[in-house]
């Protein structure tokens, strides 16, 4: 009998096994570093990308490993009027920096939770385009007094 992580191995980008990685200790290292949302032990997206220099969104914007988020961005699965889930068919093209944060999680949903049946290649731009954001924004504080606990925390056995 295959072990299902045989499976899945082949059939999963390289891009996507380092999004996963990066992404939760993204979450995990927001969420001890002061960007948790109030009552809950959810990351607080909105408030870190507020507190995040303002030069960050027009270099984004303007790098050419971003543009897949620009261009065509990703869709969100939605409820159907079923028992099941569809497409929106109405993705949003980031205008600010949250929102392009917003577009790298429903990517990354859409990675775990979506189906990955029909574009490898695209998904595969879109992990790493989200990748060349993640490690973007982490250049650009790591140096940044008011996100010290939040570089502390992103340092896992560095």
């Amino acid at each position: 009998m295959i072990q299902l992580q045989d499976y899945f191995r082949s059939r999963v980008s390289q891009a996507a096994y380092d999004l996963f990685a990066v992404f939760s200790r993204f979450e995990y290292a927001m969420k001890k570093g002061g960007f948790r949302r109030r009552d809950s032990a959810d990351a607080a997206w909105t408030k870190f990308a507020n507190d995040l220099p303002a030069d960050i969104f027009p270099r984004l914007h303007a790098a050419p490993e971003v543009a897949i988020y620009f261009d065509a961005p990703p869709d969100r699965l939605v409820a159907d009027t079923g028992e099941g889930v569809q497409w929106s068919g109405t993705p949003t093209t980031p205008s600010t920096l949250r929102e392009l944060l917003d577009c790298i999680k429903i990517a990354r949903n859409n990675l775990f939770h979506g189906d990955k049946r029909h574009d490898n290649r695209r998904d595969t731009e879109l992990m790493a385009a989200a990748l060349f954001v993640l490690n973007h924004i982490y250049e650009s504080i790591e140096h940044e007094p008011k996100f010290d606990a939040f570089i502390s925390e992103m340092e896992y056995g560095l």
